[in-house]
Parts: C-alpha cells; sequence; structure tokens
C-alpha cells in the first residue's frame, strides 16, 4: 500500500487556508507589504526613550508588522506542512524565512532601548495614557532584561535564524520526505504504509508483536541515517555555540566586529 499524495486525500479532509488567504496572490499582497513596510522601524532607532508617545508608536507598528508576519508565516507553513516535497511551498517559506531575519535585524535594537530606559523615567512613561495598553508587555521586557544582550549582539542573534533552523529543516526534510519505513500487515492481514503519521497507531495495536515489528521496523530507518542525523545535530551545536560565544564577548573584539558587520 502506498502513501497517498496530497492529491489524493477528499478535500474535505484538508484543512481551509481561505480563512488565512484567499488564494496566493492575496498573501503575495501582504508579503509584499511587509517587505516595504519594516525598514520604518529605523525611524525609531536611537529615539525609543524620547517619550511615551515615541515608545507607544514603535510597539503600535511593531504590532501591525507582527500581525501581518503571523499570518503570512502560517499560510506557508501550513502548505509545507501539507506536502514538504512541493516546491513552491517551499520556495515561499523560505522567502518568509529570510524576511523574519532581516526584520529581526532591523528591530533588534529595540529591547535594548527600552531597557536603557531609567526606571524613574519609565514609570513616569507607564502613567502615560499612550502606554495604558502596553504595561504588561514592558513589564515582560523589564523583567528579562539580564538576558538581553547589546545591538550589536542581538542583531548577530537575529541573523543566525535562517542558519540554526536549517538544521531542523533539513531533519524534516529527511525524515518526513526522503525515508521510507516500508509496510506493515495488520492484526487483519492488510498491508499498511508505514510513516510518521501511522507509527503512532501500530503503536497501540492489540497484538504486541505487531507493535514490536512496527516499532523495530520504524527505527531501523532511522539507523540506517544514523550518521546523517548526527552530522546534522553536530553541525546545528557547533553553530549555536559559535553564536553564543560570539554574543558573549569571548573573541578578539576586530573578529567580532567583522562577523556582525
Amino acid at each position: 500500500m502506498e502513501i497517498p499524495t496530497r492529491a489524493d486525500i477528499p478535500e474535505t479532509d484538508k484543512w481551509d487556508l481561505t480563512h488565512l488567504f484567499a488564494d496566493v496572490s492575496k498573501w503575495q499582497e501582504d508579503f509584499a507589504w511587509l517587505q516595504r513596510e519594516y525598514p520604518k522601524l529605523e525611524q525609531w532607532k536611537a529615539r525609543v526613550g524620547e517619550s511615551a508617545q515615541t515608545l507607544a508608536g514603535l510597539l503600535e507598528f511593531e504590532k501591525a508588522l507582527e500581525q501581518k508576519m503571523e499570518r503570512v508565516y502560517h499560510y506557508a507553513s501550513l502548505q509545507v506542512a501539507e506536502d514538504s516535497t512541493n516546491n513552491e511551498y517551499l520556495a515561499r517559506i523560505g522567502q518568509v524565512q529570510n524576511l523574519i531575519t532581516k526584520i529581526g535585524e532591523t528591530a533588534a535594537f529595540v529591547v535594548p532601548e527600552i531597557l536603557a530606559i531609567n526606571d524613574e523615567r519609565f514609570g513616569e512613561f507607564l502613567a502615560e495614557p499612550a502606554l495604558k495598553d502596553w504595561g504588561i508587555k514592558l513589564h515582560k521586557i523589564r523583567r528579562m532584561g539580564r538576558h538581553v544582550l547589546s545591538v550589536p549582539e542581538e542583531r548577530l542573534l537575529a541573523l543566525s535564524n535562517v542558519a540554526l533552523n536549517g538544521y531542523d529543516d533539513t531533519f524534516s526534510q529527511l525524515t518526513d520526505v526522503d525515508m521510507k519505513f516500508g509496510v506493515l500487515a495488520d492484526e487483519t492481514g492488510r498491508e499498511q504504509a508505514l510513516s510518521q503519521s501511522s507509527f503512532s497507531s501500530f503503536l497501540v495495536k492489540r497484538d504486541p508483536k505487531l507493535r514490536k515489528r512496527a516499532f523495530h521496523q520504524f527505527y531501523a530507518e532511522f539507523r540506517d541515517h544514523q550518521y546523517t542525523l548526527a552530522a546534522a545535530l553536530a553541525g546545528k551545536l557547533s553553530l549555536a555555540g559559535t553564536v553564543l560565544l560570539v554574543s558573549g564577548g569571548n573573541v578578539d573584539p576586530a573578529r567580532y566586529r567583522e562577523l556582525v558587520a
């Protein structure tokens, strides 16, 4: 028994993405809006602590960006979840990931500048009507202050987003698309495809021998790719360690400036 393709699935069993966007052209419109609008974040750079009104304006603009980003990202990611072999879907999620990285890099100054506002002035800001809806968010930012780095370091972390996530994407494509787990005969003798989706259903069968066969057959495929999986994990850990080392400032300052330039 073959695993059905997306085209083989009845429309009634698929989720309806039109609740997010009526069609791809509407998604492209919002994507273009984000590309056009996010550079405007720069107008608040070095001005976040200027006044409560300035801070409120920044927070409202960030909110508008985040709302668009959430819809754009979820539409693209859900399409990839539908079919991880579709090149159009893969290209679209890649576009979104790159855009999110650019937005994160541009917005790297925001939290450090909020933290730079002294406590007395911050208290005065919160008393202003302009920030009446932002108290919880701002208190959370201040509470997490000891975990926030400088602007160049936060920019570096934002730029590492795609590189760090690349290993997760590789793992997903390998295990969800390229790996083939074969078929198993269920308790009625009917052959069923073993996959990431069906594996759990085999583990709850009443027949212990069937459960055992499913377990060993499933993880035998992982064992056959153990070196590729280990290399991907080692690469991600190595990259993450490098980013943390650099962001902690434990490198030559000249080299650090080259990395964040």
